[in-house]
């Protein structure tokens, strides 16, 4: 079985440290475009949070669907937390992670993450500079307990500290750009302008 973790913890400084998940593009939250994106791929959907406080705020965006929701069990460690709480709770193998800010979602592209990870413990794409795209890669549920475990108990709070813990398959991003020439979905929501340039993207959908 395939999954996919949500993380949907964070507050976007540049929208007034509002929840990112529930702010609006072209009439509807930003976590439900993911969502979207994702609930004909794969057979399970977690969307992390960091409270129940949080989550109470997203009964109408799931509401009907068969979506679960994960709480944080540690504080301080941002993403790292989230996804380990998520991995506690799956019961699928393979998991596509991603942030609840990335409405352009291509899943052409996250099928060829999937089919990808072979022995691998994560296909991760990376462009040219070094840059890898955490968020948006494709991991085995074990080996990623096991990497966050290690993260939380050695006080390691950055993503690249978990993924140093893991047997890696990188994707070059010309290798993306095959399925996806604009590279819409690595596209991301971290100011009121990018909503302005997403909302075109949609719009040419």
């Amino acid at each position: 079985m395939r999954a996919a973790v949500i993380l949907a913890g964070g507050r976007g400084s540049r929208f007034g440290f509002r929840d990112k998940s529930l702010i609006q593009l072209n009439g509807k939250p930003l976590l439900a475009h993911v969502i979207d994106a994702l609930y004909d791929l794969v057979e399970e959907i977690l969307i992390s949070l960091r409270s129940y406080k949080q989550a109470k705020k997203l009964d109408k965006i799931i509401e009907g669907k068969n979506i679960r929701i994960v709480v944080d069990e540690v504080e301080g460690y941002g993403p790292i937390a989230g996804i380990n709480a998520a991995m506690k709770a799956l019961t699928s193998e393979v998991v596509f992670l991603t942030g609840c800010d990335m409405p352009n979602l291509k899943t052409d592209v996250i099928k060829q993450l999937f089919m990808l990870i072979e022995d691998y413990d994560a296909v991760v794409p990376i462009w040219e500079n070094g840059d890898i795209e955490s968020l948006h890669s494709v991991y085995r549920r074990d080996s990623t307990l096991t990497a966050t475990d290690l993260c939380i108990s050695h006080g390691e709070k950055k993503l690249f500290e978990f993924i140093n813990r893991l047997d890696v398959r990188y994707v070059r991003i010309d290798e993306i750009k095959r399925l996806d020439p604009s590279l819409l979905t690595f596209s991301n929501i971290n100011s009121p302008e990018d909503i302005i340039v997403a909302a075109g993207h949609h719009a040419k959908l």
